[in-house]
């Protein structure tokens, strides 16, 4: 019985949700930051430092 209710319930969050993909940022691999000539870590702003993209 309780795998039928999980059924169920994965069957409308994909009804209703959206698809959406991620992809590993490009400017800093994955990290979320990326090392400066300066010797100093900055924060990713293309992905704000969670080191992955939707699409």
């Amino acid at each position: 019985m309780e795998d039928s209710k999980i059924a169920f319930k994965a069957s409308i969050l994909a009804e209703d949700s959206i698809p959406c993909f991620k992809v590993i940022c490009s400017k800093c691999a994955g990290s979320g930051n990326f090392k400066t000539p300066e010797n100093s870590r900055r924060t990713c702003l293309e992905c704000f430092g969670k080191g992955y993209l939707y699409v």
